[in-house]
């Protein structure tokens, strides 16, 4: 039974050393990264636009269930969910939970500590309501697509420096 058990942890072992990743380059930091059985959709230079799950990753292109894609052909890339938060999306963060905060604050400092006011004071409301409504802008306006020109696209293996265990 122990040999039973180790041959398979050996053998789960050695499948998962041989994962294949793609990620996005730009100077020499990670952008994007995307595993074998991720969802692939790109925009081709032709206009056509190609998706598949990705089966097998090459030195040159991306081996979908059905089709190839060369990474010379890309010219964008739908990167949602796959690249980190940029400074308007942490700046929009904080600007729409201000906004919510600051309002939050006075309702509570009017109801509990100003003595003949009720309802919601105008120009707290206006500040409140700026601030939320640009840090939203901030945070949700992205194109999920990621323009492929100025980045560099590599396949990886786990010896690569910029392959990531999950």
């Amino acid at each position: 039974m122990r040999i039973l058990i180790f041959s398979l942890l050996f053998v789960f072992a050695f499948a998962t050393y041989g994962q294949q990743q793609l990620i996005l380059l730009k100077r020499g930091e990670v952008v994007a990264r995307f595993e074998q059985g991720d969802n692939i959709k790109c925009k081709l230079r032709n206009g056509k636009v190609k998706e598949g799950m990705a089966l097998r990753y090459t030195e040159v292109s991306v081996i979908l269930r059905g089709d190839t894609i060369m990474f010379s052909d890309i010219y964008k890339i739908y990167a949602k969910g796959k690249r980190k938060a940029d400074f308007r999306q942490k700046a929009g963060t904080v600007l729409m939970i201000g906004g919510v905060g600051y309002f939050a604050i006075d309702m509570v400092n009017t109801l509990f500590f100003v003595e003949g006011q009720s309802g919601i004071d105008e120009g707290v409301a206006i500040t409140a309501g700026s601030l939320a409504a640009v840090g939203a802008a901030l945070t949700f306006i992205r194109s999920p697509y990621m323009k492929v020109r100025g980045l560099s696209i590599r396949m990886i293996t786990p010896e690569s420096r910029f392959y990531r265990y999950e």
